[in-house]
Formats: C-alpha cells, sequence, structure tokens
C-alpha cells in the first residue's frame, strides 16, 4: 500500500484524537509536545471544554527549558464535529471507551470522511483490529497504537496489525511512534496483544497461589519487586535468562513442573529446546536468545554492578513507603 504522505508522518502535521477522557487528553497532550498540531474531538462539549485544565498538570510533566506548558496546550484545539476535526489530517487516534459497537461506528464514520492515505489508529486495549474494522471499506489503513498507562511516561507503544495490515503500515507506525520518542512493539492481533499476554500470565498464577492460600500479598509483591522485578526492568524476560540461567536447566525446570502439575503452560517449548539442541545455552557458552561479544566473567561483572546499582537505589528511593499504603 503506498501512503501519500510517504513512510514517514510528516513533521508538524495535524492529527485527530476522537475521545476526550482521560487516555485521549494524555495522548493528544503529548503529541502536541512533539511539535504535532492535535485536533482533539469529542461529542460532549463539557469534555472538551475541561481539557486545558485536565491537561496541564500532564503538560506540566513533559515543559522543559524548550517549550512550556502553554505551549504545548496551545497545539491543541478541540471540535465536536467529527467531520470537521478530520479535516486536513494526516491520522487519526481513536480513544473513545472500551466498547466494541461504539468503536465500530466511530470507524465506519471516519472510512466516510477520510481520504484513503489517511491511517485510522485505534488505542484498543482488548478488542481486534479486523472486529472493529468489520464495517470498512478500506480496512487496509487501520492499525492499533495501544499505550500504557501512564501513556506520557511509560516509553513503550503496541502496535497492532491484523491479516490485512500492510507491512508498510506497521514501519510507519514504528516511525510515528519513535517521532514522540516511544519505542515501538509490533504484534499480531491476538487476546491480550503482547503486553497484557505477559502480563496476566503472571497475574494469573498470582491469583492462583492467593485462592489456593500458598502465599501472602506482601510476600508476592516483595519476591517479585526485589527479584524478578530489578533484572526484568534492566533486561527484560530473554536477555535476563541467558544472563542468570543455562538453557539446559531452564529447560528442566519447566519440564519438572509440568511433570508434577500436568499443566500444559509448563511443557517445554520448541523454541527453548531448539537452543538447547545448538548448544546456545546463554551468557556462559556466549550465545543464548542474544549474542555476547564480551567473555562470561566480563558480562558476569557488568550485570552484577547494574543490578547491584539498582537495588540500591530501590533501598534508598524506598518506592512503596512513599506511596504511604497498608
Amino acid at each position: 500500500m503506498a501512503f501519500g504522505f510517504g513512510t514517514h508522518p510528516p513533521a508538524g502535521g495535524r492529527i485527530c484524537v476522537v475521545g476526550a477522557g482521560f487516555m485521549g487528553c494524555v495522548i493528544a497532550t503529548l503529541y502536541a509536545r512533539h511539535g504535532y498540531e492535535v485536533v482533539l474531538c469529542d461529542s460532549q462539549t463539557a469534555m472538551l471544554d475541561s481539557y486545558a485544565e485536565r491537561a496541564r498538570p500532564i503538560a506540566a510533566t513533559l515543559a522543559d527549558d524548550t517549550l512550556t506548558v502553554e505551549a504545548i496546550l496551545g497545539r491543541v484545539s478541540t471540535e465536536a464535529s467529527l467531520k470537521t476535526a478530520v479535516a486536513g489530517v494526516f491520522m487519526v487516534h481513536e480513544v473513545v471507551q472500551e466498547v466494541l459497537e461504539t468503536k465500530q461506528a466511530v470507524f465506519e464514520e471516519l472510512d466516510r470522511l477520510c481520504p484513503p492515505d489517511v491511517v485510522l489508529a485505534t488505542n484498543t486495549s482488548s478488542f481486534l483490529i479486523s472486529d472493529i474494522a468489520a464495517g470498512m471499506s478500506r480496512r487496509e489503513r487501520m492499525v492499533g497504537i495501544h499505550y500504557i498507562t501512564p501513556a506520557h511516561i511509560i516509553p513503550v507503544i503496541e502496535i497492532i496489525h491484523s491479516a490485512f495490515t500492510p507491512p508498510e503500515l506497521v514501519a510507519w507506525g514504528r516511525a510515528f511512534v519513535q517521532s514522540i520518542d516511544h519505542v515501538g512493539v509490533a504484534c499480531p492481533e491476538r487476546p491480550g496483544f503482547l503486553i497484557n499476554k505477559i502480563q496476566f500470565a503472571m497475574l494469573t498464577e498470582i491469583y492462583r497461589l492467593m485462592d489456593e492460600g500458598l502465599a501472602s500479598r506482601d510476600d508476592i509483591d516483595a519476591a517479585v519487586r526485589l527479584s524478578l522485578g530489578p533484572r526484568l526492568a534492566l533486561w527484560g524476560p530473554l536477555l535476563t535468562e541467558d544472563l542468570i540461567v543455562s538453557k539446559k536447566t531452564a529447560l528442566a525446570v519447566t519440564e519438572s513442573l509440568f511433570h508434577q502439575t500436568g499443566d500444559e503452560n509448563y511443557a517445554g517449548r520448541k523454541v527453548l529446546r531448539d537452543l538447547v539442541d545448538q548448544g546456545h545455552l546463554g551468557a556462559a557458552t556466549g550465545q543464548g536468545w542474544y549474542r555476547f561479544e564480551d567473555d562470561v566473567d566480563q558480562v558476569t561483572e557488568e550485570r552484577d554492578r547494574q543490578l547491584r546499582a539498582l537495588l540500591d537505589w530501590l533501598r534508598e528511593a524506598g518506592p512503596v513507603e512513599r506511596l504511604n499504603v497498608r
């Protein structure tokens, strides 16, 4: 598919954000901070009238010496008419309530109003792109651009594509996300997408432990916050595995859990078996999921330095204590 505006979003171009709730407010302000002209559209004029007041604290976290809060807010205009709001835009980002029929109605109208070279994006957190686009005549220009809360702070955005999404649009989505200093991770449409799929795999096990009375709230949070959490924050799950444990051990643990529980979720996966068969066991062998350029002693020394630094910061900062929770 050839887009009229090329492979990258136009610098300073015009974007329409449909839906002036909390997330729409955040996204519109973020786009304005990065130089885009934004039209925030909502059928409820009260939501539009309160935008500046609600967005001011968000803009304050995004402002710096080069761009004031007022300058950011000044790049966002409001409009109740969808037809007027989408005039001259290169992208429309839908952020309405998470109701399938509502989203479908919005995209059917956008499909009718917008020229073929306008990208139509949804911030859905649960619905399949193909379901939302069921009534569209040009489904190939639709993509999921899904923010993670808080959207102006968390730097990762899911770029969700369906069977009818061309690779060029996924690449364009990555370029757009990069233009607002975020990182795009692409994933095909499926329940949970990528991040929620991973997150709720862990939470489901946690809920099970609590239902069965096997672990307390405080012990679960301490276990994750002081062991898994720092490692995942530094390296992600796959690089962490490379740095911490041999693939042979990882496979043995999954097989042991499978035999003890009978739960197919623990059955050793082909991707892991393939690495073991190839002798790619992690940092100790110079390759696992990643290829290591330094020897294992250097890697281990740097690993430990990074981990100590983060744990020292956590102890000093006391993030849980500062939240004043019981």
